[in-house]
């Protein structure tokens, strides 16, 4: 009897350890991947002050209304580049980026009634609108790898730096599982302190491969345009490390990061609309 009390009480234990672990890993489960959106877009000439004007209201009023249309959605925004060098694959002047959790819906996926409600019109006469103001010249996807934000803190007039990352052969994995484990708690504490707004680091999806300038983004938000030039307080680079990673080595990371990365380009452009999720 006792025997049978013991491997019946070894049974009830094994049970709830497999429920326990079954239960965290549908947790885990629920966190869908992030997907961005984004367009380049160039204005046409003497349209810029007109095209800021329907971005700034109409199409603001697009995508507050699509975020009751489609639960997916979390963020929009559109920022205006704000330096444009000569010969370096820039010819843009504004780039708006969709945030989705899971896959982004399809281009071209009806939305009618929301343009209907917000701008008076269909989405194809909405379309034809935009078109007179300015032209498309790039559309990209990105999956989310790492971030650390607090909803609700990025708003219109902040500034992004984007970082355009090209991953060594090979080092995807590596490159990656770095961002996750060791800079993401960095920037949450950057963040903190309140040297940053915002950190995240986003992998090519479409279009990728070889012929392609770069494989992954790494975004900042700043408060102004003084923080975003200076960037992070680099003196506070080992101060950091080593409050968020105690008894590992400063210098093994940063030299790891060389190996694994290179920086291509950086870009800063300032957010002239946005729309975000509650709580998100």
């Amino acid at each position: 009897m006792k025997k049978a009390l013991v491997r019946a009480s070894v049974v009830s234990v094994f049970a709830l350890v497999s429920l326990f672990a079954g239960s965290t890993a549908l947790a885990q489960q629920a966190q869908p991947d992030l997907y961005v959106t984004v367009s380049y877009i160039k204005v046409l000439p003497g349209q810029d002050e007109a095209y800021r004007a329907y971005v700034t209201s109409t199409s603001k009023k697009v995508y507050q209304e699509m975020l009751g249309a489609n639960n997916n959605l979390q963020f929009w925004s559109i920022a205006r580049l704000m330096y444009n060098g000569p010969g370096e694959g820039n010819d843009y002047d504004y780039v708006a980026a969709a945030v989705f959790t899971g896959a982004p819906p399809e281009p071209g996926t009806n939305y009618d009634a929301v343009f209907q409600k917000t701008a008076g019109m269909t989405q194809a006469d909405a379309q034809k609108k935009l078109a007179t103001m300015r032209t498309i010249v790039g559309t990209e996807v990105l999956r989310n790898q790492a971030r650390a934000s607090t909803p609700g803190t990025i708003k219109e007039g902040d500034f992004r730096v984007v970082g355009r990352i090209r991953i060594k052969p090979g080092m995807g994995s590596e490159y990656y599982d770095a961002m996750k484990t060791m800079a993401q708690p960095m920037w949450q504490a950057r963040i903190a302190s309140g040297e940053v707004k915002g950190w995240s680091i986003w992998s090519r999806v479409f279009p990728a491969g070889a012929g392609t300038t770069y494989d992954a983004l790494n975004v900042m938000y700043y408060k102004d345009l003084a923080s975003a030039i200076q960037g992070p307080d680099a003196t506070r680079g080992l101060e950091t490390f080593m409050k968020t990673h105690p008894g590992k080595n400063y210098a093994t990371y940063i030299n790891n990061l060389r190996d694994y990365s290179e920086l291509q380009q950086r870009l800063v452009m300032q957010v002239i609309a946005l729309v975000e999720r509650p709580g998100r």
